[in-house]
């Protein structure tokens, strides 16, 4: 099933302020499938919180265990990424924070 635009961007912000797949899929789109909405979720290059933790966790595990030095500097990289990633990620949460306590503020 194709998810609808709207439901599509609601699902990727959700991912983005780090709320699991499962969650999304019990909470908040109980008529799609997991299926659909990981789909949706990674589709365009977007991970969870979660996810980046997860990768990044399994990646620094074979780090470890890597004796190619091509290969280790290309997981360095994969995990610079991802932190910069979340790094991004926190930075936008904070701000969208911010906003919905200045707003809340306003009405004191």
């Amino acid at each position: 099933m194709e998810i609808p635009k709207k439901d599509a961007d609601s699902i990727k912000r959700l991912a983005k302020e780090g709320k699991q797949i499962k969650k999304i899929m019990l909470e908040d789109f109980p008529a799609y499938n997991y299926a659909e909405i990981y789909f949706t979720v990674y589709s365009d290059g977007g991970m969870s919180a979660l996810g980046a933790k997860r990768t990044i966790s399994r990646r620094l595990i074979k780090l470890v265990s890597t004796k190619s030095k091509a290969e280790r500097e290309e997981i360095i990289n994969e995990v610079d990424e991802l932190v910069l990633h979340l790094y991004e990620s926190v930075k936008n949460s904070q701000k969208k924070l911010d906003s919905i306590r200045k707003s809340l503020s306003k009405k004191d």
